[in-house]
Order: structure tokens, then C-alpha cells, then sequence
């Protein structure tokens, strides 16, 4: 079924691309609006891009944490159990 409406896209992007050239070769006075909206086309699909990619990354960065902010999460974790060392124990351990 998946192949069927696959096709049929396919079908629907030639038949479309063919008319839009065989109206742009024939037909001057069409030649601006389709230029115009093929720009226009071209633009929204360069945003889509654009905003897929930006979506990913930030998937990625939630989903796979780096490995600076993972060790600092445990830095800070093993700082929580280790108590302070106040200026006198550091003085007798430094005699």
C-alpha cells in the first residue's frame, strides 16, 4: 500500500514538473508568477531543512548528553560526599 501511494507522489511530481516547464516554455505571460512561486517553493524548503536540522541537534544534545556535562554531574555528586576540608585540618596535614 506503502508503494502504491509512493507511486502515485512520483507520478504527481513529474506530471506537475512537466506542466510547469511546458507552461513556462510557452506561455510568457505566466513565465513571472511561476518564477515567483517556484522561488517561493524554494525558500520554504531551504526553512524546512533549516528546521529539521535544528530539531536534530537539539534531540541530540537532549538525548545524548556530552561527556563535560556528564563528568561535571558527577563531580558535583562526589563533592556532595566528601566533606570540606577546613584551613586547620590543612595546616596539620601540611606540618
Amino acid at each position: 500500500m506503502l508503494a502504491f501511494f509512493a507511486v502515485i507522489f512520483a507520478l504527481l511530481v513529474v506530471g506537475l514538473t512537466g506542466w510547469t516547464i511546458s507552461t513556462l516554455a510557452t506561455k510568457n505571460e505566466s513565465r513571472e508568477p511561476i518564477q515567483e512561486e517556484l522561488s517561493n517553493m524554494f525558500k520554504i524548503t531551504k526553512m524546512l531543512f533549516v528546521s529539521i536540522k535544528s530539531l536534530t541537534q537539539i534531540l541530540k544534545e537532549a538525548s545524548f548528553p556530552s561527556k563535560s556535562d556528564a563528568s561535571s554531574e558527577i563531580d558535583e555528586q562526589l563533592l556532595k560526599f566528601v566533606p570540606p576540608i577546613s584551613d586547620k585540618q590543612e595546616e596539620n596535614k601540611a606540618a
